[in-house]
């Protein structure tokens, strides 16, 4: 095995890589490299190539339990199963908090959370604010503190599938020798495209619902139907039950809503800038 990597912190789960394929490793450091380090143990996400080129994942936990999470698998499909399960222990630990499926983008003023289902545009236009040099927090998730009206940041690596890369023009370098791990999905870091990553929570200035439409728009919501949007595209409420959903009475009532209809990426993003206080 080669050396561990350095420690990440995806929200409050600690973690670092280890595997014997050096290009492998590259390729981790890059994807997971606008994260912060982490403080505590930290689990291993360990990675045993195969001499036919097949994937096996092992999550160490930090007393030394080994957990199996995935046998087999070949590059691409290894690489969407460690982003999966960084997800996945990322959410764990923010469980009793308020968490939204959605990119979160920002400037000066603060953060937008833009809330859409899978496939409804959010990476799209985390790329695309990313090559503007936007404030990045996470093309998936947000964890909003409802009591401070502030957004934690998660990046995690940004997946664009090949439709956004041509609609973007999106060509970033690759570490050298990764190529083998790319199918249609691609997984980088958003400082690849010229974000500007965060550690530090942001200012929550409006909370958007995505939805496809023309021309692009951006248009204000009520606070019955942006609580509904919440509701939709909670990622904890379920697990929460009434106290979750008081938090998200609270937050539709704190911050604004709009409904964001999505023309073009940088149409969108010319009308979301001066609410952020972004270029």
């Amino acid at each position: 095995m080669l050396p561990l990597s350095r420690t990440f912190a995806a929200w409050q789960f600690p973690f670092r890589f280890r595997t014997n394929d050096e290009s492998l490793m590259r390729l981790v450091e890059w994807c997971f490299g606008d994260l912060p380090p982490a403080d505590g143990p930290p689990f291993a996400l360990s990675v045993e190539r195969r001499p036919d080129d097949r994937y096996d994942l092992t999550l160490v936990h930090p007393d030394g339990t080994e957990e199996p999470c995935g046998a087999g698998r070949r590059g691409p499909a290894l690489v969407e199963l460690l982003c999966w399960e960084v997800n996945r222990r990322a959410r764990a630990t923010a469980a009793e908090g308020t968490v939204v499926h959605a990119a979160v983008l920002a400037g000066a003023n603060g953060a937008v959370a833009l809330c859409g289902e899978s496939r409804s545009g959010k990476s799209t236009l985390t790329a695309a604010a990313a090559r503007r040099g936007w404030r990045h927090l996470s093309d998936d998730l947000g964890l909003i503190d409802v009591q401070a009206l502030t957004v934690a940041p998660y990046a995690r690596p940004v997946m664009l599938r090949e439709g956004g890369r041509r609609l973007l023009g999106v060509a970033p370098e690759l570490p050298e020798g990764v190529e083998r791990f790319f199918a249609d999905d691609w997984f980088l870091p958003a400082s690849a495209l010229a974000a500007v990553a965060v550690h530090e929570p942001q200012p929550l200035v409006a909370i958007g619902l995505l939805s496809w439409g023309e021309p692009a728009a951006v248009e204000p919501l009520s606070r019955a139907r942006t609580l509904h949007g919440l509701t939709l595209h909670s990622a904890t409420l379920a697990h929460r039950g009434a106290a979750g959903f008081d938090d998200l009475v609270g937050l539709a009532e704190a911050v604004p809503g709009v409904q964001v209809s999505l023309g073009s990426a940088d149409e969108v993003l010319d009308l979301l800038a001066p609410l952020v206080g972004a270029a």
